[in-house]
């Protein structure tokens, strides 16, 4: 066999096995019975340069053994072939991200090699699959696969984010249970319906404040920035502000944390001179001290609920309240008080990041809609002719704007990917081949949701295609909420906001791109989070009191 090798990577390859094998040569000589002096005798007779010669040599005849053993073990499942011998397809996949190209790669694969595909992480198989039924059992059957455990976007630097027990970072076990049941009903449709009036008055009051900062026509507004600060200003409606409007206020602030912890999180973990560059940069440590006040606001909010949860009882609108009851149930032995406190700050924090995905998903669907005139048009109008006095009539008058979010949520879904592993050894999956090991499994909302196999015409945007919901959808191909037991909890209170969002944006406001930008469009798909990268910079424009429609 032709082993092809990568001089870039091999020397710190080589290095890592060969302090491996030393150790282990001189564990064996020293507790295993052969005969101490007998080694030093070995290495006196070759000399420093040849013992370490013989362990280098060692070292990589062990490694490439091993990774010609795990090439072969894995012949029989469907692959693309790999780049070196050492690094399998990781160049590939390297270069592709750095592209912004990588799931157009995955998708090219599944195309070419099967619905489930392998590919290698240097010596270590990783698998990937667009095939619904596969996906539905990653989904659904918890037996058989479990959600990722080491998943490091948890800390910045080794501040603290949401940790490891968030309700939405929690693997699994009876506190994932337990949290999910509290949570749950909060978001139901049933329960928003309760609570319209409110988001319908913070979603409003809050874009009210953001258009005085406007100078119509003339302002240039970074799209991700304002609806970033409006979602943040959002939260008191879920009892955030406490009396004195404390999130509100402050929305500016919480919104530039929460930016800066998006945009660093993911790069922390590059090349090592990438990541001492970063260590020293002015903007990730202006980050970090963000998160620490983040946090800290977070143990405020905690404070002050506590006192009111018990003095009146949990209060089903109140968010905190819920999270104070799903940690207090949450009693296993060895949990203490201050545990309870770090993991309730977990929560809280988790909520100030996940609430803009949901200004990134506007981001995303606004720089798409503003240059798709005949959807601009339509949507528009209909949302200037709305009725907004309850939740079951907003539903019913945008309907074309639902299905304009839904197409949006197609094209660009916040989330890109899911993973899972396998649980046991050898599992079988729906198609007959077998996951040897205890593998991991990856699937891509971007390869499902562009696949020519499940959609007419994949990369044109049209909402039309949502005219009868998703009856016409093959199941487990659109999951930009995912689906399962861990389905996206608040994807109705997105739904919910979104619309108000955009309600309160077009009544009274036309936008359009600034000089230049017309036609521009792109997103960011390198990492977990969408977003635009080009054309959401806007202009306001004020609409004349005739083109308003009635509310």
């Amino acid at each position: 066999m032709l082993i092809r090798i990568d001089a870039g990577t091999l020397p710190t390859r080589l290095a890592i096995f060969s302090g491996v094998i030393t150790l282990g040569i001189l564990t064996t000589s020293l507790f295993a019975g052969f005969d101490p002096a007998l080694t030093l005798t070995y290495i006196r007779v070759l000399g420093v340069p040849g013992a370490i010669g013989c362990f280098l040599l060692s070292s990589f005849l062990m490694h490439t053994l091993f990774t010609y053993q795990q090439h072969k073990r894995h012949t029989d499942f469907p692959q693309p072939p790999r780049d070196t011998f050492f690094d399998g397809n990781w160049p590939t996949l390297k270069a592709a991200q750095s592209k912004n190209q990588l799931f157009d790669k995955f998708g090219e694969w599944v195309d070419t090699y099967g619905q489930t595909i392998l590919f290698w992480r240097q010596y270590s198989p990783k698998y990937f699959t667009a095939d619904p039924d596969i996906v539905r059992s990653m989904l659904t059957e918890i037996s058989i696969f479990t959600k990722f455990k080491f998943i490091p976007n948890r800390s910045l630097f080794g501040q603290r984010m949401t940790g490891t027990s968030s309700f939405l970072t929690v693997v699994g076990g009876s506190q994932w249970a337990i949290k999910r049941k509290v949570m749950s009903p909060y978001f139901s449709k049933i329960h928003l319906t309760t609570m319209f009036d409110k988001c319908h008055d913070y979603i409003r009051r809050g874009l009210e404040q953001q258009f005085e900062e406007v100078e119509m026509d003339k302002t240039n507004v970074d799209i991700v920035e304002y609806y970033g600060e409006l979602y943040q200003f959002f939260l008191g409606a879920l009892g955030f502000d406490l009396d004195c409007e404390l999130v509100s206020k402050n929305a500016k602030f919480h919104n530039a944390a929460i930016q800066g912890i998006l945009k660093w999180a993911p790069l922390q973990f590059g090349s090592i001179r990438d990541v001492l560059k970063m260590r020293v940069d002015k903007g990730v440590n202006n980050t970090i001290c963000y998160l620490t006040k983040l946090r800290n606001i977070s143990r405020e909010i905690i404070a002050a609920k506590m006192e009111e949860y018990n003095t009146k009882g949990p209060q089903p609108d109140d968010i905190i309240h819920h999270v104070i009851t799903a940690n207090q149930l949450y009693d296993e032995p060895g949990v203490t008080d201050a545990d309870r406190i770090t993991y309730m700050t977990d929560d809280i924090v988790t909520i100030f990041l996940v609430i803009d995905n949901m200004a990134k998903t506007l981001a995303n669907m606004l720089v798409r809609v503003m240059r798709e005139p005949r959807v601009y048009k339509r949507m528009v109008e209909e949302i200037r002719d709305a009725n907004l006095t309850s939740l079951q009539s907003m539903d019913k008058s945008l309907r074309y704007t639902e299905m304009v979010i839904l197409e949006t949520l197609r094209l660009h879904p916040t989330l890109m990917r899911g993973i899972r592993v396998t649980k046991n050894e050898n599992t079988e999956l729906n198609n007959g081949l077998v996951i040897k090991d205890k593998g991991m499994i990856f699937f891509g909302q971007l390869v499902l949701h562009r696949s020519t196999k499940y959609w007419k015409d994949p990369y044109e945007f049209q909402p039309e295609r949502w005219e009868n919901g998703s009856k016409d959808i093959t199941p487990f191909t659109y999951l930009p909420f995912v689906a399962g037991p861990r389905v996206c909890m608040g994807k109705h209170l997105a739904m919910l906001s979104m619309k108000l969002a955009l309600y309160y944006t077009f009544k009274t406001h036309d936008m359009t791109p600034i000089a230049g930008e017309e036609k521009e469009m792109d997103w960011d798909y390198r990492f977990t989070i969408v977003r635009p990268t080009k054309g959401y910079t806007v202009n306001f424009s004020k609409v004349r009191e005739d083109e308003e429609g009635t509310c």
